[in-house]
């Protein structure tokens, strides 16, 4: 993949996308933002997050991925106003906060939070 190309996927992500955590490196995780910064320098770890853009993954493994998804569920959640956010079907309803209690209590609708998450970040990844 050129730089044109991870300019055009960076291009295509949603603007609140650019500066979620979404690819990790040696350890380290990185924006979106970050890897294009990276790739147009022509830097080392530039041609690392270039090659993990280049194959649709996140560098991770299925615990770090799962970590990933945490840290931008919190970041996005804890960016929302204390206002109801999701209800069920069984009438319960969610703030932010709760929601991030759940998914760090891994109840069930936690875990299906975090899935979706590790799901739309796949899209995200693969989206050249």
């Amino acid at each position: 993949m050129s730089r044109e190309l991870v300019t055009r996927w960076f291009s295509r992500l949603a603007s609140g996308e650019q500066d979620l955590p979404l690819l990790i490196s040696e350890g380290n995780i990185y924006t979106p933002r970050t890897a294009l910064n990276e790739v147009m320098r022509s830097s080392e770890l530039g041609n690392k997050l270039q090659a993990l853009i280049e194959t649709g993954r996140f560098g991770t493994t299925a615990y770090e991925e799962e970590q990933v998804a945490k840290i931008r569920l919190r970041q996005i959640l804890q960016a929302q106003s204390e206002k109801p956010l999701f209800a069920t079907l069984s009438g319960k309803v969610f703030t932010p906060s709760q929601l991030l209690q759940e998914i760090e209590s891994n109840t069930a609708i936690g875990v299906q939070w975090l899935n979706n998450e590790k799901t739309h970040m796949s899209l995200l990844v693969s989206a050249r």
